[in-house]
């Protein structure tokens, strides 16, 4: 028994080690995220959001309020899966209409024709929080 059991870890450790990702969770443990860089800073990608109205406005909008309906720790992964560049922006009917009506409810309005949504890469410095090397944003635009 104790010799099937060291060849079934053994089998399961060779499968972690070869699958990508790692099914966790088997023989590793998770990575918890990147460490800061040798020079003090830490990668981070930023998101905002605008949108615009029938009558020619735009106004700025919270993209994690347009989610907030989701569980927190799915709301960004969410957002990076579905909308972010560069398959970002090619929606389905049904997701446009609950995009259309979570716009609806975090603006007030009901004359939304357009969203657009940014990724920014930056380095925060973890001494001071200071922001640096900040990239071009790279835009989805989602019609309403």
């Amino acid at each position: 028994m104790v010799a099937g059991f060291l060849i079934f870890l053994a089998i399961q450790g060779f499968v972690s080690f070869k699958v990508t990702p790692e099914p966790y969770p088997m023989i590793r443990m998770p990575s918890f995220g990147l460490a800061a860089s040798a020079q003090g800073t830490y990668p981070v990608t930023f998101i905002s959001g605008e949108v615009d109205f029938s009558d020619g406005t735009t106004a700025d909008i919270d993209p994690y309020a347009i989610v907030n309906t989701l569980r927190f720790s799915t709301a960004r992964p969410s957002l990076d899966y579905v909308f972010k560049p560069p398959k970002g922006g090619d929606v389905s009917d049904h997701l446009r209409d609950w995009l259309r009506g979570r716009v609806e409810s975090v603006t007030g309005r009901d004359d939304a024709t357009d969203l657009r949504l940014c990724w920014e890469d930056v380095s925060v410095h973890v001494e001071d929080a200071s922001i640096s090397d900040r990239q071009p944003c790279e835009w989805t635009e989602v019609a309403l």
